[in-house]
């Protein structure tokens, strides 16, 4: 599922910016449940948009799934410093 943040947000998963698009894991229960509670109402901070789309107009996302994301964002920030470390 991909999702374009209609107003940015500060979440336990990290900062979701305005104007991008997320590709979020529907299995991953701790992602979805903040997800749902920002798709819907009169405002909503995010808009669902489908995978056909993504790919008509080659729209750039960030991803939201996969290991870096299991936690706190402290273990992300972990994974990121390690791996531009070993750029060097």
């Amino acid at each position: 599922m991909y999702v374009k943040v209609n107003s940015t947000r500060h979440t336990a998963i990290g900062t979701l910016r305005f104007g991008c698009v997320y590709k979020v894991d529907e299995k991953d229960a701790g992602v979805m449940k903040l997800v749902k509670n920002l798709l819907y109402g009169s405002d909503a901070a995010l808009k669902r948009i489908t995978a056909k789309k993504v790919r008509a107009e080659k729209i750039q996302y960030l991803d939201l799934t996969g290991p870096a994301h299991e936690g706190t964002d402290e273990a992300a920030d972990d994974a990121n410093e390690q791996s531009e470390a070993g750029g060097e």
